[in-house]
């Protein structure tokens, strides 16, 4: 029981760390380009649907996105049994703005000059796969975050 408790905890702060990990990395790279967080994508993202045309719907779900990674993040951090059900929902949206879970592969093109699409994809794909699992873990061994006594 103790060692579930342990690889619990571990396992949320394995993704409260790279939801931080993410949110600082994406203010970082905001501010160096000298745009506000949150603000310069919205807006640039409906001027984009403004001049071109489309539905404003993907900006809206992309900024949800956004915001529910902070949640995720801070509910992560406090043990808290429903970020389990919200981390499952985020994941074909993460797929789709092509936000990994383990945030340190956006690292990458920094390091490695040229990297192949498809070794970029992959990594996507096995961070979301790596997660899912340990949220499915997770699931399992403190009991559904939706049907709580």
């Amino acid at each position: 029981m103790v060692s579930n408790i342990n690889k619990q905890r571990s396992i949320h702060l394995l993704w409260a760390s790279m939801d931080a990990f993410y949110i600082i990395l994406y203010i970082l790279r905001n501010v160096a380009r000298g745009a506000i967080p949150l603000w310069s994508d919205l807006s640039s993202g409906l001027e984009v649907v403004r001049s071109w045309g489309g539905s404003g719907y993907v900006i809206w779900v992309g900024l949800f996105l956004q915001l529910s990674v902070i949640v995720t993040c801070v509910s992560f951090f406090k043990y808290q049994k429903f970020v389990v059900f919200l981390a499952v929902v985020q994941m074909p949206f993460r797929l789709f703005f092509i936000v990994p879970s383990i945030s340190v592969v956006l690292l990458l093109p920094m390091v490695v000059a040229g990297i192949n699409n498809w070794i970029w994809v992959g990594l996507l794909i096995a961070s979301e796969a790596i997660k899912g699992w340990s949220i499915w873990w997770l699931w399992r061994t403190s009991g559904s975050p939706i049907l709580e006594r």
